[in-house]
């Protein structure tokens, strides 16, 4: 990267004004944290792009895209999709008689919704949509309901989600506080998904993915959507405004690679709630991936650390435990990343030399506030290089916005991770990220050997022998290992119906969901 590209744009005004520091900060961007799930990232890109297509906020070379969005809460909806106890149980109650079900639920439902019991009916609104049968709103909100992603954790009912196909199904993640008030909760939509659409909005393809995206995602006429519109109440919903988050660098080339896979899933030939989850794991890798080079960038390496990935699911020793190895230089490489920049970004500057050279600890904690906006916790400044090493470990082992923290839950949130107890976590490919690999990679027939190719040329996935030779001058494990590794991948693929092999040489790749594939 050119030394011009890789200035940091100034962040927005009050963006960064609750960090507790500005390392990661700078180097990533604002913010990347553990507990927002790799689904949730792609929920609150779809909840921005809502807001603000793709493309219809422009940045300057020096001046970073500054808006306010709308956070809609979807209160009621959110309460008879994850919260109502009275709707099935009237529904099946046979001692009620039918004419009398709909206003035994609203009275039920209007008990549980409200903190206290006004006499108001809040759910008035319902009335003439399903002509006052119980039966029909039970339909609609089992259908609706059926689309809710992560069903296996029992999260709090503000904080449960659908896979979007439409504007009126978003639903950012809320808060309950006294007199039914509501606020924004930042712990599952932690600005992870105003990173990936800041960077969508930075690629060469952004207004073709925003024109894409408005289709796939956000059509108002989507049978799905239409259902959520229908239990929403228009007069009553209402949204809180949020700024968008902090991307440092104009350009990098991880903008235009997830862009080129956007549109490679949605250009295909699929109904659209088909394309959630193959696109959410396809981010996934795609931050992964951006995580290593911002790293190799900082640090200086020659090469991002490859990702050797065992398709064998552990069964060649020396393979998974190459692969374990990798993930942990992954990490590490995060960790030497943050201690790159600090000891490089202090060595420039001259207040910093001067307080180093005096022993002057109350001048270097002056010019620590300053570079890195950071206080350090002692009433009483310590020798300056001391102070700067507290800042190292402080950096590394904050809990938000640590990438060295980030790395496991990101790559086991998109099946890029296998994991044994009393083993460990390594690099794996699973069913999913397969086919997401395939929607995303493949637009006619190819090779095997060259879509394993096209896997180490973007992202730095060491599958076979002919990547294991590129990524490395010496070979971690044995070549035979590799060749078992193709063969495992092709195994893998043939039963998912994505390989067939037309001779004793070739085995080709095709996407099934191409309707131009060969």
């Amino acid at each position: 990267m050119h030394d011009e590209q890789a200035i940091p744009l100034p962040a927005p005004p009050k963006v960064l004004e609750g960090a507790d520091m500005r390392v990661q900060e700078v180097i990533y961007g604002h913010r990347l944290i553990p507990e927002q799930e790799p689904y949730m990232i792609l929920l609150e890109t779809l909840a921005v792009c809502a807001a603000k297509p793709l493309s219809t906020v422009q940045s300057e070379d020096k001046t970073h895209e500054s808006f306010s969005y709308e956070l809609p809460h979807r209160r009621k909806m959110r309460f008879l999709l994850f919260a109502d106890r009275h709707l099935e149980k009237v529904a099946n109650d046979d001692s009620i008689p039918d004419h009398e079900k709909w206003e035994v639920w609203k009275r039920r439902a209007n008990n549980q919704f409200q903190s206290k019991h006004t006499g108001h009916d809040d759910f008035a609104f319902l009335d003439s949509a399903f002509d006052r049968k119980v039966e029909s709103l039970l339909q609609a909100v089992r259908l609706l309901r059926s689309q809710e992603v992560d069903v296996i954790h029992n999260r709090r009912w503000t904080s449960r989600f659908l896979a979007v196909t439409g504007p009126d199904m978003i639903c950012a993640d809320m808060r309950e506080g006294t007199n039914r008030s509501w606020s924004v909760d930042r712990r599952f939509f932690g600005r992870g998904g105003e990173l990936v659409y800041l960077m969508l909005n930075r690629s060469s393809r952004a207004k073709q993915i925003g024109d894409m995206v408005q289709k796939r995602f956000l059509d108002p006429e989507d049978p799905m959507n239409r259902v959520a519109k229908s239990i929403s109440d228009p007069q009553s919903d209402v949204s809180t405004s949020t700024h968008i988050g902090y991307l440092p660098l104009r350009r990098h080339a991880a903008y235009d690679r997830l862009a080129e896979d956007w549109h490679g899933i949605l250009s295909l030939g699929l109904p659209n709630g088909h394309l959630f989850e193959p696109l959410f794991r396809i981010t996934g890798l795609n931050l992964v991936v951006y995580l290593a080079e911002r790293a190799r960038d900082v640090i200086g390496m020659g090469e991002a650390e490859p990702i050797v990935a065992d398709l064998t699911d552990g069964a060649d020793k020396q393979l998974r435990d190459s692969s374990k190895e990798h993930l942990n230089r992954h990490r590490q490489a995060a960790i030497r990343a943050v201690e790159a920049f600090i000891d490089k970004r202090a060595a420039q500057d001259e207040g910093w030399n001067t307080a180093v050279s005096q022993g002057d600890g109350a001048a270097a904690k002056d010019v620590i506030e300053r570079l890195f906006f950071y206080k350090g916790r002692n009433a009483r400044p310590a020798d300056p290089k001391r102070q700067l090493k507290a800042l190292n470990d402080q950096a590394t082992s904050r809990p938000k916005n640590n990438a060295h923290k980030y790395l496991l839950p990101l790559v086991k949130g998109i099946g890029l991770a296998t994991s044994r107890q009393r083993i460990g976590t390594w690099f794996g490919i699973d069913d999913a990220m397969i086919f997401a690999l395939v929607m995303a990679n493949v637009s006619h027939t190819i090779e095997l050997r060259d879509f394993v190719a096209r896997l180490y040329e973007r992202y730095g996935i060491v599958i076979g022998p002919d990547e294991a030779r590129k990524a490395f001058s010496r070979l971690p494990v044995g070549v035979q290992s590799f060749e078992a590794n193709l063969v495992a991948l092709e195994n893998r693929m043939t039963r998912l119906a994505l390989t067939r092999r037309l001779s004793d040489d070739c085995a080709f790749v095709t996407n099934p969901y191409r309707h131009d594939h060969d």
